[in-house]
């Protein structure tokens, strides 16, 4: 089949929703590198003066433009869909399922559940291990589910489930940029960032869906708690995602599912 054939097959919605995501996306990218040649966001705050006027102007026109934009999106969200930008917590009874069945919804107006996990907890992970900016973007989760969309009737256990979602994750890259690294997350810069935010999105659902976390336990230190598991597996789990060996992969996330 062609790619031109498997286009005509999808459904108008699909085409729509791939759209919404690339534009909002490309405004996305665009004030990131703006911002990023401006140079002006890598000097101090104590350093104004080294600040050319030109860099100076330039990232602050972009940040202007990106407030107006994320005011714009902010306030069309909480008018019409308050819970499109929400994370869904991984504490949720029934998530997994949840984002499983995500993995084929098609909707003009319902952000797949799959999509709103992991591309919200890309941004919390990323903002707990690295420093800002960061460039993530949506519309390359959304591909990646489209990817396993043809497989979606493949039965599947849940670490076989988890393996097949992290390899279409890493290899759809939508971490297309994360800041520096700080010493004490040194783990999280030993493998491709992508590789290191959604395998401990992954590992955070899969324990969370055993009802492994303490009540008291908020997300952002769920998420940290994961990492730190997880850390010393890290370039394992890379090279089993660079081999594509799902089987190899699922028994490895089985395995940190049982230390936990």
């Amino acid at each position: 089949m062609t790619i031109a054939t498997r286009t005509a097959t999808l459904p108008i919605a699909a085409h729509a929703v791939c759209a919404a995501a690339g534009v909002r996306d490309g405004l996305r990218a665009a004030q990131f590198y703006v911002r990023d040649l401006a140079n002006a966001d890598r000097f101090g705050k104590d350093e104004p003066q080294r600040v050319p006027f030109l860099s100076r102007a330039v990232a602050q026109g972009a940040r202007l433009a990106d407030r107006l934009m994320s005011c714009g999106a902010n306030l069309s969200i909480a008018l019409f869909m308050p819970s499109w930008r929400t994370l869904p917590s991984p504490f949720t009874p029934g998530l997994l399922q949840e984002v499983a069945r995500g993995i084929r919804e098609e909707s003009l107006i319902h952000n797949p559940a799959f999509n709103a996990y992991f591309f919200r907890s890309a941004i919390h992970i990323a903002g707990r291990y690295s420093a800002p900016p960061w460039l993530i973007l949506e519309h390359r989760v959304d591909a990646a589910r489209r990817a396993l969309a043809a497989r979606a009737e493949d039965p599947a256990s849940g670490s076989e489930m988890m393996a097949r979602i992290l390899i279409a994750l890493a290899e759809q890259g939508p971490v297309a940029r994360i800041g520096p690294v700080s010493g004490r997350n040194r783990f999280f810069a030993q493998v491709e960032p992508n590789v290191a935010v959604y395998a401990i999105a992954c590992v955070a659902l899969m324990l969370a869906e055993d009802g492994k976390p303490a009540a008291a336990m908020g997300e952002d230190e769920f998420f940290s708690v994961t990492g730190a598991l997880i850390g010393p597996r890290l370039p394992a789990i890379a090279a089993l995602i660079g081999q594509r060996d799902e089987a190899g992969l699922a028994r490895e996330l089985a395995d940190i599912q049982s230390m936990y």
